[in-house]
């Protein structure tokens, strides 16, 4: 007997199913170092059993679903541990050249918007590269001259820079009075007017409040959308860096949404007049929403090295005498700490990119309060590419753990065709986004995209973290690569005893994948899908026929 996805459906519990389900003759990798097993039980949404085919299906029942896999791979439910799910605002795209690297050219990118301004009123809005955001124009008047009726934000496809026109700051009420914002800023003219140019939390409020008028509906159409997506690739839970929409908005549009995922959301920092604002988005209490948590609270403490912002301890070496910045003073980041101490319920998850602000902000938090009480926090670094080997104990100590992104290893060329880290480090560059020794000095991983779309499928970051194309030294072999994309999730987000494993007791969050990336050539796994998603037990995403087998004994 075949059972298709149509009919997988059914087998969450309460469609007519016994809430029983039994999967036998595969290849389970189990992610606690243990051999691979044949076979699991499942049982009111936790897994019940793992081991030889036979002994789990003399537990079937009779009426339990026993789906016979085919020896193919099962894993935990991958873990997307830091996603951003995007903008649901309804702008004209500009059509833009070259993404994502090197971009487009300054010209091609004001050709584009004239372009796309001449199709109507509205928004117009763009991506670019390193080529046009690095250019130092006057962006607020080369765009007013391609779209002076038009509102126009171009942004950068890393997220951190942003231009606006005229038409824009306007309709987002910025005046050219506006002061820089805690955590941003805006270009300025020599007159100290605007010039276009938007920086870090100044951005990113304007696109909050750009996207703030649309309904609920719109976003969670957005994020059933991205469920949809990863759950395809196996992904059963989802760590949201909520850059685009406010906390409470976004538990409102993903309870319209019917969750078949797990979502993690983390509040953006975004403090108005103080640091103690950031954590006012956690004083009303907050709707329960099934499969969502507001896990805790995002700061972005620098930038990156694409546009040579993130906080390094020497300079650029294409750009002599500028090693980047802090978005924060000192004594804003001993409040951010602070903070952080006194709501220990909202875990922090803090982007620091480089070196400079990785030794600052840790030499801070010992500063602040013993190792031990840190650890209980357990915050997390998004990035930590600038993490070097000497503080690789410090991390440890203080009970960090590192978010990394394998998709920032793609050796990316910048303005001149030279490969990106290269060209902004020099000899600092096969240092940069440490993988292996962090394992290797006992500092806990995980791993995400910080993407979305197609460059967030996880087997393409499982390829680049088993290659790690800039530094083969500090590649991960596929099981690490693996552990580090469901167990390593799951610790990063402080959930390890519920899920991230298989192993009794566990959640049956799991996936069955179309190919085994344990085995298979290197460049294939991007082709990987899973045939079957379970979160909690139930089918969160099917795509492939499996047999089902009757139990072996019949209910007493």
């Amino acid at each position: 007997m075949l059972i298709t996805a149509m009919a997988l459906l059914a087998l969450s519990p309460g469609c007519g199913w016994a809430a029983d389900l039994y999967l036998v003759n595969g290849k389970i990798f189990t992610g606690v170092g243990e051999p691979a097993a044949q076979a699991l039980a499942i049982q009111g949404g936790k897994i019940a059993a793992v081991g030889e085919n036979g002994a789990i299906r003399a537990m079937a029942r009779d009426k339990a679903a026993v789906i016979d896999l085919g020896g193919r791979l099962v894993t935990p439910g991958l873990i997307e541990a830091h996603g951003h799910a995007g903008s649901a605002a309804p702008t004209r795209q500009a059509a833009m050249p070259n993404l994502p690297w090197p971009g487009p050219t300054p010209e091609e990118a004001i050709a584009a918007i004239t372009a796309a301004a001449r199709q109507g009123p509205g928004w117009v809005s763009g991506e670019i590269g390193p080529l046009a955001i690095n250019d130092q124009r006057d962006w607020r008047a080369a765009l007013d001259a391609a779209a002076p009726a038009n509102p126009v934000m171009l942004q950068v496809w890393w997220g951190h820079g942003t231009l606006l026109n005229s038409a824009a700051l306007k309709a987002l009420g910025v005046e050219d009075t506006a002061s820089d914002p805690l955590g941003g800023w805006f270009g300025r003219r020599a007159d100290g007017s605007l010039d276009g140019r938007v920086r870090e939390n100044a951005e990113w409020r304007l696109m909050r409040a750009r996207d703030a008028a649309q309904p609920p509906q719109a976003f969670a159409a957005r994020y059933s959308a991205t469920a949809a997506l990863y759950a395809g690739w196996g992904v059963t839970t989802y760590h949201q860096m909520l850059n685009n929409q406010a906390l409470p908005d976004a538990l409102a549009a993903l309870k319209i949404s019917r969750p078949t995922i797990k979502w993690r959301l983390y509040g953006w920092a975004m403090p108005d007049r103080q640091i103690a604002d950031a954590w006012d988005q956690f004083a009303a209490p907050l709707a329960p929403v099934d499969r969502v948590r507001a896990a805790g609270i995002k700061w972005v403490l620098d930038a990156t090295p694409i546009e040579r912002d993130a906080h390094m301890s020497a300079p650029y070496a294409d750009r002599p005498g500028w090693s980047g910045r802090s978005n924060y003073t000192d004594d804003q980041l001993h409040a951010l700490l602070a903070g952080i101490l006194a709501h220990p319920g909202q875990q922090a998850a803090l982007h620091v990119v480089g070196d400079a602000e990785l030794a600052r902000l840790m030499d801070a938090m010992e500063a602040a309060a013993p190792p031990a009480t840190w650890v209980q926090r357990r915050v997390r670094v998004e990035h930590g590419d600038g993490l070097t080997a000497g503080r690789f104990e410090q991390v440890r100590r203080l009970g960090m753990v590192v978010v990394q992104n394998p998709l920032h290893l793609n050796p990316m060329p910048d303005e001149r065709g030279v490969p990106m880290m290269s060209a902004r480090l020099g000899s600092r560059a096969p240092a940069f986004l440490p993988l292996k020794s962090l394992l290797a000095a006992g500092v806990p991983l995980a791993l995400g995209s910080d993407a979305g779309g197609p460059p967030a499928n996880p087997f393409l970051n499982i390829m680049l973290a088993v290659i790690h194309p800039t530094a083969p030294g500090e590649a991960l072999d596929r099981e690490q690569a693996l552990a580090a994309y469901t167990s390593g999730g799951a610790f990063a987000e402080r959930a390890e005893l519920e899920k991230g494993r298989i192993a009794v007791g566990m959640a049956a969050d799991l996936a069955v994948l179309s190919q085994d990336i344990l085995v298979v050539p290197l460049d294939a796994l991007p082709a990987t899908r899973s045939l079957l998603t379970l979160v909690d037990g139930e089918v969160a995403h099917a795509d492939a026929p499996f047999t089902i087998l009757k139990p072996a004994l019949s209910a007493p």
